[in-house]
């Protein structure tokens, strides 16, 4: 028996939606804000009231903003911007739980895809302007926040209806579905025409086909309970509203924990990218190593070979996630010689990984640690903190390093 959450989404969907139906299902608004405070966000609060459209009762979510002595702003219009690379290690750096973590960094993950891709650029370039608001950092963690909460296993979805019309953002006033909504529903159950207006929004749509796979209701599932999230606007005839149905299932189908998903940004399925390369410049071989990560790489690195005519040559192999390929695919082409790039899907077995923060005598500094079934195997500083203490310290890596390790016990380590 597995928990499963249904996106009935007759009236679209939009990530505030989605948050009003979770309060409405049973989240409590304070363990939501109190988990949300785990973020470095500033100058937001959230503001949750039940109201009725067309018979219908449910839960409207905002975010607001304080933007002037004159007190809070409802609207969208004071929004930060932020690069895709901000958010995420806004997001993984946090003390939030790993799943919610992975899960919400996922959807952004794919929101920066399609972003990019509409626009022409790459995800690490990626100025999030609606999507990349705090409204939509929120939406997205709260979400992932109340789907841990209520201890959901499984997510199926009804069709996505997207509306009509037309909708103006900062690149425009295209037709419905927005381009980046487009993206994002690609291969989705999606409907049309039930108003002149935008019902579902990139967020909103990022949600669910991220967590929903495929996006039709397979299998049986018994109801346990109901929630509705109601839209800003008041539309004529229609409640505006998103309903999540909280069931069990009473199949005896194996299901897998939200940790366990493939969509898991710690899944154990990789591809690997391989090329040679003997006709490129030694600096901008290390240039591509740079910049690879930075596109999304979980890892590079160089194995000399020789090639045809005895030229001396490396071999690159890249290693990348499933949702990553296309762009590292692109990027390589671009930044190499290369006419030909191997590939190979293959699997692999991972540690679970966390970062946290500890006090020392030379300063706060950042740890990795990995775990095995439960039981801390290793904790190491970020590098990037040793060396920036070394010069300032003026202390060198090596006597850092082993200060700071024999001065923190294990009983430090989470």
């Amino acid at each position: 028996m597995a928990r499963v959450i249904y996106f009935d989404a007759f009236n679209g969907v939009a990530g505030d939606m989605i948050l009003g139906s979770l309060i409405d299902l049973g989240f409590p608004a304070e363990t939501l804000n109190g988990e949300l405070q785990k973020l470095p966000l500033d100058d937001w609060n959230i503001k949750i009231e039940r109201i009725s459209r067309e018979g219908m009762s449910g839960v409207n979510f905002r975010v607001l903003y304080e933007t002037s002595e004159s007190g809070p702003d409802e609207g969208h219009g004071h929004h930060k911007h932020r690069h895709f690379s901000q958010i995420r290690d806004m997001i993984q750096q946090s003390d939030l739980d790993k799943w919610v973590r992975d899960t919400s960094v996922l959807i952004f993950t794919r929101l920066a895809e399609a972003e990019a891709k509409v626009h022409g650029s790459s995800v690490e370039k990626v100025h999030f302007h609606e999507v990349g608001a705090i409204d939509a950092i929120v939406d997205i963690v709260g979400s992932c926040l109340g789907f841990k909460y209520l201890g959901v296993d499984r997510f199926w979805s009804s069709a996505l209806e997207l509306g009509g019309g037309t909708v103006t953002f900062s690149h425009g006033t295209w037709p419905v579905p927005a381009p980046a909504t487009a993206e994002l529903v690609k291969g989705f159950p999606v409907r049309m025409g039930a108003a002149g207006v935008e019902m579902t929004t990139p967020t909103g749509a990022a949600i669910v086909t991220t967590l929903a796979g495929g996006g039709s209701l397979s299998g049986s599932f018994e109801i346990r309970r109901v929630g509705l999230g109601a839209g800003d606007r008041a539309l004529p005839g229609i409640p505006n509203m998103l309903r999540l149905i909280l069931g069990e299932t009473i199949d005896t189908e194996e299901i897998a924990a939200p940790s366990e998903l493939e969509t898991s940004v710690s899944g154990d399925r990789i591809v690997v990218l391989e090329l040679n390369l003997d006709d490129m410049m030694a600096e901008d071989t290390g240039h591509l190593m740079e910049r690879a990560l930075e596109e999304g790489a979980l890892d590079i690195f160089f194995t000399p070979v020789y090639m045809k005519k005895n030229r001396p040559g490396v071999q690159v192999t890249v290693l990348s996630p499933i949702e990553r390929e296309e762009q590292l695919v692109d990027f390589l082409f671009r930044e190499t010689s290369s006419l030909g790039i191997r590939r190979d899907v293959t699997e692999r077995h991972t540690l679970e990984r966390e970062s946290f923060s500890l006090d020392t005598d030379y300063g706060r500094v950042r740890f990795k640690q990995a775990r095995f079934k439960g039981r801390v195997l290793q904790a190491t500083p970020e590098f990037d903190d040793l060396k920036r203490i070394s010069r300032e310290k003026n202390i060198s890596l090596r006597e850092l390093r082993a200060e700071i390790m024999k001065r923190v016990s294990n009983e430090n380590f989470k």
